[in-house]
C-alpha cells in the first residue's frame, strides 16, 4: 500500500475520520480486559500465597506459633510469593492496538472486519472516479457497521489453573478470618510480620503474669488469669475460658518480665503502657468499672502475652424490707423486724426516725441507729432488734421510720417511711412522774423553761416526797436555776438528761445507772475486737465487763425483790413459755463464750451474744411486770395459804407481845392455848411445805427455818419464856418472808416451765442459803442504809425563788 498523501489528489476522500466515536477509549479498554485475562491466570499462585498467609495471619495461627518456626514459615511464605509473582509476571504479555481492534470486532460479532477496514486504504491509491466512488461506498458501510461495537467482560479462565476450586476455599477462609479478627485484625496482621526471636538470644522470653481481684466485699477470692509459670494457667483466652464474669469494681494487676520494650495493656479501646519497676520488669493496676463484655489484651515484643474475653457484672444496690410493722414491746422498747437481700452482702443496716411535729426553739435531729446485719447470711437474711429509745424526747409521739441498707460499695436501698408510737416508759414514783412531764414540756416547748424551771421548783420544795434524796434534790435545784440563768442557751439537751438522769434515780435506784454503765462497757468491746485490739486490752474489757454486770445483778436483785415484797404473793401464777427467770449461771457461762469470741476477734459472735444477754438481762428485768400480767393457775391456792401463815403467825406474835407488854404472866390454860395455837400454824406449814416439794421436788430453806422456829417459840411459850418466844416467833415471821419469796419464784422455775436459756438441773435455786431470788450468792455484809433526813424539812439549802 502506497502512502495516500501522495496518491490521493482529492482530501476529500473519508480517512480515520469516520470511525466511531470514543473508538480509541474502546480499544484502551479492550487492551486492559485483555492483560488481565492473560495476568490473573499467570498471578494467580502468588496471590494464592498471598491469600492463604493473611488468612492464618488473621486467624492468629502464626502468632501462636513459637518465633523460630514462625520466622521459617514467614520466609517460605515471602520466598514462594516472589519467585510466583516473578514467573507470572515474566509470562504476562501486554496486548497490541491491531490485537484490541480484534477483540472489539470479535465481542460486537461484526462481520469483514470493519474497524480494520476504516483504518485501511487502497494499496495503488484512485485511478478513476468511479474507483473513487466504490472505495467512498465501501467505508461508508464498514463505519455503518461499527458503530455498533460493545465488549465483553473479561474471561480469565482461571479454571484451567484452578481445577479443584482452591480459590473458593481461600475466599471462604479470608471472610472468616476478617470476622474472628474483628477489630483486632491490624494487630493480628502486625504481629504476623514481626516474629519474636527474643527466646532465640541468650535472655528469656518475655513472660506475663496477670490477676484478677474482686473488691473485698464480695469475698471473692482472686483470679489467676496468666503466670509465668505455664503449667498454672494458660496464657492465651483461646487456652482458657471462652468468657470469664467479674464484678464491677475489680482490680486488674498485670506484671511483665523480659521484655524487649515496653509492655502495653489493652481494654477494649483504651491502651496503657506498663510502668517500669526495674530493669526487665513492667506492671500496672486498672480498675474494671464499665459494666458489660470487654477485652483484655497484653502486648509486649512485638507480640500479644495474652487476650480475654471478660463480662463485667454489675452491682446491684442492696434491698431491705420490714417484715411487719414496728412495734412496742411490754419493756417499752421499740422491735423493728426486717429483711434485706444484697449479691454480695449487706455491710451495714441503720434506721432514721424523724418527727414530722414542729418544735419551737429547739430541732432534734434525726435519730440514727445501727442495726445488727441480716442473718444467717448477708446476701439474704432477716433480723430482729430491740432498743431503748424511751429517753428521747419524742417517746410517746408518732414518728416516721425508715431503714436503710448499704452494700460493699456504697450503695443503698431504703424502706417506705412508716408510722409508729415511739413506746414511752410510764414511771409509778408520781415525783418521777411530774419530773417527767416537765421534761416533755420543755422538750416540745423551749420557750416555755420558766415556767418550767417554776414548775421544778416546786417539786424540790418538798423533799420528803422523794425521801429526802440529796443527790434528787440537788439535781432539781441545778436544772431549774440553768433554766432560769442559761437564757441564752437555745439547747436544752443536756438539762433533758439531767431531768431523766433524776427520774430514773427515783424510780429504779441505781438499776439504771448500772445498766447505762453496762451498755457502754459492751459498746467499747465491740469496737475494740473491730479495731483488732490484742489480748491484754480485751481482758481488762472483759473484767470490767463482769464487774458491771455484777453491779447491774445486784441492783436488778434489789428492785426484784423490792417489787415481791410489794406484791401479793396470791396472784403470782404458774410460769408459762412466755416467762423467763435466768440464774447467774447462765450469764457466767455466757460470759465466757463472750470472752473466748472476743479473743478470737469474731465481731458478728461477739455481736450476737451481747444481743442475747441483752435479752436475758431485759427478761430478769421484766420479770415483776410478767408475774403481775399472768392468769390465775393452781400453784395460787399454796401462796394463798402461805400468806394465811403468814397472817396468823404475825397475829400470834402480837397478842403475845400486848401481853408481855402488860406484864401479864401466862397461866397454864392460856399456855396451852397459845401452845396449841403455834403448833397449829407450824403442821399448817408443814402440809404447805409437803405440797410444795410435790409440786418442785425441793422445799426453800427459809420455810425450814420457819418452822424450826415456830417450833422453838412453842417450847418456849411451854416454859413461860415470853421474851424468848417474841424472839423465835420475830424470827420465823422474817424466813416466812424470805421464803415467800423465794417460794414464789420456784414455783415460777419449775422444771418444764418457765425454764429460761441456760437453766440447768443443780444450779442454786430460790430460797437456798446464801443465794438472792435470783439464784446468785449473797453478800456476807448488809447494805448500808440509804441517805435520809427528817421528813419535817422543807428543803436542802436555800434555792432561788421563781
Amino acid at each position: 500500500m502506497s502512502d495516500w498523501k501522495h496518491q490521493n489528489p482529492n482530501p476529500d476522500i473519508p480517512s480515520a475520520a469516520t470511525a466511531p466515536a470514543l473508538l480509541g477509549l474502546r480499544r484502551a479498554v479492550a487492551r486492559a480486559a485483555m492483560l488481565w485475562e492473560r495476568a490473573w491466570p499467570a498471578l494467580w499462585p502468588a496471590v494464592g500465597i498471598a491469600g492463604l498467609f493473611l488468612a492464618l495471619a488473621l486467624l492468629g495461627g502464626l502468632s501462636a506459633l513459637p518465633g523460630w518456626l514462625h520466622g521459617l514459615i514467614l520466609l517460605g511464605f515471602a520466598i514462594l510469593f516472589a519467585a510466583q509473582t516473578w514467573r507470572g509476571f515474566r509470562r504476562v504479555k501486554p496486548p497490541t492496538d491491531a490485537e484490541a481492534t480484534r477483540r472489539l470486532e470479535t465481542d460486537s460479532n461484526l462481520p469483514h472486519r470493519p474497524l480494520t477496514v476504516i483504518k485501511d486504504r487502497p494499496a495503488i491509491g484512485v485511478v478513476d472516479p468511479e474507483t473513487e466512488q466504490l472505495w467512498r461506498l465501501h467505508l461508508a458501510q464498514s463505519a455503518a457497521a461499527a458503530r455498533n461495537i460493545h465488549l465483553r467482560w473479561p474471561h480469565p479462565n482461571l479454571a484451567g489453573r484452578d481445577p479443584y476450586a482452591l480459590r473458593i476455599g481461600l475466599g471462604v477462609l479470608l471472610i472468616v478470618g476478617v470476622i474472628v479478627a474483628g477489630s483486632d485484625a491490624t494487630n493480628r496482621l502486625a504481629r504476623a510480620v514481626t516474629p519474636d526471636m527474643h527466646g532465640l538470644a541468650n535472655g528469656p522470653s518475655a513472660s506475663l503474669e496477670l490477676w484478677i481481684t474482686p473488691p473485698d466485699y464480695t469475698n471473692l477470692p482472686p483470679r489467676l488469669l496468666a503466670s509465668a509459670d505455664p503449667d498454672a494457667t494458660a496464657a492465651r483466652g483461646d487456652a482458657g475460658e471462652s468468657e470469664i464474669a467479674i464484678p464491677a469494681g475489680s482490680t486488674l494487676l498485670a506484671q511483665v518480665s523480659d521484655a524487649r520494650r515496653t509492655p502495653s495493656l489493652h481494654i477494649a479501646d483504651v491502651s496503657q503502657d506498663l510502668v517500669s519497676v526495674s530493669e526487665n520488669s513492667w506492671r500496672i493496676d486498672a480498675s474494671l468499672d464499665d459494666v458489660g463484655p470487654q477485652s483484655i489484651r497484653v502486648n509486649a515484643s512485638g507480640r500479644t502475652l495474652g487476650e480475654w474475653h471478660v463480662t463485667v457484672e454489675p452491682d446491684r444496690a442492696p434491698e431491705i424490707s420490714f417484715v411487719e410493722s414496728p412495734q412496742g414491746t411490754t419493756s417499752n422498747t421499740l422491735q423493728l423486724s426486717y429483711a434485706g437481700t444484697d449479691d454480695h452482702g449487706i455491710v451495714g443496716v441503720s434506721a432514721e426516725i424523724t418527727w414530722p411535729g414542729v418544735v419551737t426553739g429547739q430541732t432534734f435531729p434525726p435519730v440514727a441507729i445501727e442495726l445488727p446485719l441480716p442473718r444467717p447470711d448477708p446476701r439474704e437474711g432477716s433480723a430482729v432488734s430491740v432498743h431503748d429509745l424511751t429517753e428521747h424526747p419524742w417517746a410517746g409521739l408518732e414518728v416516721d421510720i425508715r431503714l436503710t441498707a448499704t452494700d460493699g460499695r456504697g450503695q443503698t436501698g431504703h424502706t417506705d417511711r412508716l408510722a409508729v408510737l415511739l413506746p414511752e416508759r410510764r414511771f409509778n414514783h408520781p415525783v418521777a412522774r411530774e419530773i417527767i412531764e416537765q421534761r416533755r414540756v420543755l422538750a416540745l416547748s423551749p420557750d416555755n423553761r420558766r415556767e418550767v424551771a417554776r414548775s421544778l421548783h416546786n417539786i424540790g420544795s418538798f423533799p420528803a416526797r422523794f425521801d429526802n434524796d440529796v443527790v434528787v434534790f440537788l439535781a432539781l435545784m441545778s436544772a431549774r436555776s440553768r433554766l432560769v440563768h442559761e437564757r441564752g442557751a437555745t439547747d436544752v439537751t443536756p438539762i433533758l438528761s439531767q431531768l431523766w438522769d433524776t427520774a430514773l434515780r427515783l424510780e429504779d435506784g441505781a438499776l439504771s445507772l448500772t445498766q447505762r454503765e453496762l451498755a457502754d462497757l459492751q459498746e467499747q468491746l465491740q469496737q475494740a475486737i473491730q479495731d483488732g485490739a490484742g489480748d491484754e486490752e480485751i481482758q481488762a474489757l472483759m473484767e470490767e465487763l463482769r464487774a458491771a454486770l455484777d453491779r447491774y445483778l445486784e441492783a436488778l436483785a434489789q428492785n426484784l425483790s423490792q417489787a415481791l415484797e410489794g406484791m401479793d404473793l396470791s396472784l403470782l401464777p404458774e410460769a408459762g413459755d412466755n416467762l423467763d427467770i435466768i440464774d447467774q449461771e447462765a450469764i457466767q457461762a455466757l460470759l465466757e463464750q463472750l470472752e473466748q469470741m472476743a479473743r478470737l476477734g469474731d465481731t458478728e459472735s461477739v455481736k450476737q451474744l451481747l444481743e442475747r444477754m441483752q435479752q436475758m438481762l431485759q427478761a430478769l428485768r421484766d420479770a415483776p411486770n410478767q408475774l403481775q400480767q399472768q392468769s390465775s393457775s393452781p400453784a395460787q391456792e399454796m401462796l394463798r395459804e402461805l400468806q394465811d401463815v403468814v397472817r396468823r403467825q404475825q397475829e400470834l406474835q402480837d397478842d403475845l407481845f400486848q401481853r408481855n407488854q402488860r406484864g401479864e404472866r401466862l397461866s397454864e390454860e392460856e399456855a396451852r392455848r397459845l401452845r396449841e395455837a403455834q403448833n397449829e400454824i407450824r403442821r399448817q406449814l408443814g402440809e404447805l411445805m409437803r405440797q410444795l416439794g410435790e409440786m418442785t421436788n425441793q422445799i426453800p430453806e427459809n420455810l425450814g427455818n420457819a418452822e424450826d422456829a415456830m417450833g422453838d417459840a412453842e417450847g418456849a411459850i411451854g416454859r413461860g419464856e415470853m421474851g424468848q418466844a417474841l424472839g423465835d416467833q420475830a424470827r420465823a415471821l422474817a424466813e416466812l418472808q424470805q421464803g415467800a419469796q423465794s417460794m414464789a419464784l420456784q414455783l415460777l422455775r419449775r422444771p418444764g416451765q418457765g425454764q429460761g436459756p441456760g437453766q440447768q438441773q443443780g444450779l442454786a435455786q430460790p430460797g437456798e442459803e446464801g443465794f438472792d431470788p435470783l439464784g446468785r450468792r449473797l453478800p456476807s455484809e448488809n447494805e448500808d442504809q440509804p441517805f435520809g433526813v427528817d421528813s419535817g424539812q422543807q428543803g436542802i439549802g436555800d434555792g432561788e425563788q421563781v
